[in-house]
């Protein structure tokens, strides 16, 4: 028999016998069993770097839209993504933005950022899987808090000249910056300009609980106690304060002599200007600009009134107040039409805000040139009340009309050639009046009784005086001024140089509030301002020289960040920094 016929060739023979032999399916199984091992092994391995860069994406896009959302306009917005991206390189797996992925509006902003990643797999591509992807998709929306805004101006004396020509337009800038990022409404905006003292307006006097003894200015004294707490309380007699000058002439018109002197201004306790008044809970940026550009000069420096008022206009005890100048008054103008307007926009709401709110955002702006400085008053009980020594009496001018015969009435002359002969016992002069009444101001000098004629000149007894209803031509009444009216209308000085009597000029000037008392005031009522979680930025002005005052206004401030050293030629960077910083903050709120 020939080799191959009927017999199994040898590699037949050899498969044959190897799948006939059960030891080797042992070994196959094995090898099925290990290769699946390493696939899922593959398969695990593959998808936890896929998941691991997945989690590295997502966390990038987190912080990046979080950081990304508190960016002052779109293109800001896209550009922070960009940076955290970039930093972390992962830049190249950053998708292009698209459209409605950033919105930056006045009062939110809203910004989404998507990311992707094609990772090449290890062990995957034996089961033909070459690639996994990771993406990931974020967005952070903030919505931004309304404002409550005081600018606190120092106008103090030494403000004058170059100092607030800088200002204004620097103090214009900030106010414009802060509405111009804010929706119609969502800020307030108050100015309270501070010398000696500060002057709340017309509106805001009548709203408040004022024991009032004059009207010739708005002024309230505060104690010391009154700077440990914020609130100006509505309900709470408040004292008004006397309005004088330690200095000067006169404030009113005892005399024909204009008033020029500069210390009549400088030295006032109040000052009754326009441009000295708050301005309060303001959105209009016009009037906002028109009050900075009406601020002028004059007095001293008392910061700690300054703040006291920005931290009653942020308390809640003043929400009664904001009601009040929300209603309607009316004004007589210079051409006779009547002017009816509301000194707050009535359409805003819950002003003041709670300080626990967290929609609202409270922010004071302190800017001083100086040190404080001594205020003066009266002591409690001195030179007040009843029977000053200045009397107002009221006469009409008169015009010679007749004379009669008082045995014989009938007989009459007429002509102002027969006024004359009204000496005469049996003649009787008829005079009829002629324009508006007139007033003069007499000032009784205590040593003597004699009466000062501090309008016209001259003097008369104590008597005669008293006699001008009989023998002065035209009387109509006398009054006898109080205390307050009469310090509203006269300096102590003059009062002084007049009558010889200094005695209200020493107590005057004995009474003062001191420089150490302020600065102790100005630190309570700042703590206090802040313990309520309102943020205080303030501004040290052309201080160099007084390291001293310029570092307990820095100590006010919130913190060492949030104050400024500024010149002339660089506060209105202070400003616009804390513009900047003020937009910032409500964002991270």
């Amino acid at each position: 028999m020939r080799r191959g016929e009927g017999t199994p060739a040898p590699s037949r023979r050899h498969v044959d016998n190897f799948v006939k032999d059960e030891e080797g399916s042992i070994t196959l199984l094995s090898f099925f069993i290990f290769f699946m091992l390493l696939l899922m092994g593959g398969i695990g391995l593959d998808t936890m770097r896929q998941e691991m860069s997945r989690a590295s994406l997502q966390a990038t896009l987190d912080r990046a839209v979080l950081a990304g959302a508190t960016a002052i306009d779109e293109e800001t917005a896209r550009n922070v993504v960009e940076d955290y991206f970039a930093k972390s390189g992962q830049s190249e797996y950053l998708e292009d933005e698209q459209e409605g992925d950033i919105d930056i509006r006045l009062n939110s902003s809203r910004v989404t950022a998507r990311a992707s990643r094609s990772l090449d797999t290890y062990l995957m591509k034996l089961a033909g899987v070459d690639t996994l992807d990771s993406q990931g998709t974020s967005t952070a929306e903030v919505t931004i808090p309304k404002l409550e805004v005081a600018v606190v101006l120092d106008v103090s004396g030494s403000m004058m000249g170059d100092r607030i020509d800088a200002l204004r337009p620097a103090a214009k800038e900030f106010v414009s910056s802060i509405l111009d990022s804010t929706e119609p409404g969502d800020a307030v905006i108050s100015v309270i300009p501070f010398s000696w003292g500060v002057t709340p307006s017309d509106s805001m006097f009548e709203a408040l609980n004022v024991t009032q003894t004059h009207n010739y200015s708005t002024c309230i004294k505060f104690s010391d106690s009154d700077f440990t707490s914020v609130a100006v309380d509505p309900n709470s007699a408040l004292p008004q304060q006397i309005y004088t000058s330690r200095e000067g002439l006169t404030f009113g018109n005892l005399i024909s002599t204009p008033l020029t002197s500069f210390d009549d201004r400088y030295y006032r306790s109040c000052y009754t200007d326009e441009y000295f008044r708050i301005m309060p809970y303001a959105t209009d940026k016009s009037k906002l600009h028109a009050k900075i550009d009406s601020l002028k000069a004059g007095g001293s420096t008392s910061g700690d009134e300054g703040i006291k008022w920005a931290a009653a206009l942020m308390d809640t005890a003043f929400v009664p107040v904001v009601s009040e100048l929300q209603q309607e008054k009316q004004e007589v103008r210079d051409d006779g039409t009547i002017h009816t307007y509301t000194e707050v926009d009535p359409t805003l709401t819950n002003l003041p805000a709670s300080y626990t709110e967290s929609d609202t955002l409270k922010v004071i702006v302190m800017m001083g040139d100086g040190a404080n400085d001594n205020s003066y008053f009266f002591s409690e009980n001195s030179y007040r009340g009843s029977n000053s020594d200045l009397f107002k009496v009221t006469y009409q001018e008169q015009d010679f009309a007749y004379a009669y015969d008082i045995y014989d009435p009938s007989r009459q002359w007429h002509g102002s050639y027969y006024e004359q002969y009204c000496y005469l016992n049996w003649l009787e002069c008829v005079y009829e009046p002629r324009g508006e009444q007139s007033s003069a101001y007499y000032l009784r000098r205590p040593s003597d009784s004699r009466m000062l004629n501090i309008t016209d000149g001259g003097s008369v007894s104590w008597y005669e005086f008293n006699n001008f209803d009989d023998n002065m031509n035209g009387f109509v009444s006398s009054e006898r001024l109080s205390w307050e009216e009469a310090w509203g209308l006269m300096s102590v000085r003059f009062y002084g140089n007049k009558t010889g009597n200094w005695g209200p000029w020493n107590n005057y000037i004995g009474n003062s509030v001191n420089k150490s008392t302020k600065d102790a005031r100005m630190a309570n009522i700042c703590e206090a301002t802040k313990s309520n979680g309102v943020v205080i930025y303030t501004i040290a002005f052309e201080m160099g020289s007084q390291q001293s005052a310029a570092e307990r206004i820095r100590q006010c401030a919130s913190s060492t960040a949030h104050h400024y050293n500024a010149t002339n030629v660089n506060i209105g960077s202070a400003f616009s920094a804390i513009a900047a910083n003020v937009k910032q903050l409500r964002l991270t709120q």
